[in-house]
């Protein structure tokens, strides 16, 4: 740029003529408002920077966008692969509680089984007991000699 003159220089067609648009300084910044494009524009760095008149949000740059899309879809990804995670955390847990139900199960059953079994045991060895008895009982008898 020629010493003197501004870096950023904006016109418009009036009656056939371009005529200058005013340049402001807004922050340090030499900005120019485009009323066609209803934006208003300044020089950042090697880059020309857009605003919206009317939000004062700037226009972003593709490659901005692009970046932001890209760290979207990283961290949708991310996101997706902790949700797997998790769902092979929760099945692998639900698995284990399965396995742990069904030991639990046998183990009850088991009991169940030793239970009934030490039943008939405690019942047999009554029958034997009893039975023992009525033998004593008789042998005592046939020992007395007949009844007088």
């Amino acid at each position: 740029y020629p010493q003197g003159e501004p870096r950023l220089q904006g016109f418009e067609l009036v009656d056939g003529e371009y005529q200058p648009l005013e340049s402001r300084l807004v922050a340090g910044e030499r900005v120019i408002r485009s009323e066609v494009l209803g934006l208003d524009v300044r020089v950042d760095g090697e880059l020309l920077r857009f605003r919206d008149a009317a939000t004062g949000a700037d226009v972003r740059h593709r490659p901005e966008v692009e970046a932001d899309e890209e760290r979207a879809e990283a961290k949708a990804r991310e996101e997706a692969a902790q949700r797997k995670a998790a769902e092979a955390r929760a099945e692998r847990e639900s698995a284990r509680a399965e396995r742990e139900s069904a030991r639990a199960e046998r183990e009850a059953s088991r009991a169940e089984q030793q239970a009934a079994r030490a039943s008939r045991e405690a019942a047999a060895r009554s029958a034997a007991e009893a039975r023992v008895a009525e033998l004593e009982a008789a042998l005592r008898r046939s020992r007395a000699g007949p009844p007088p």
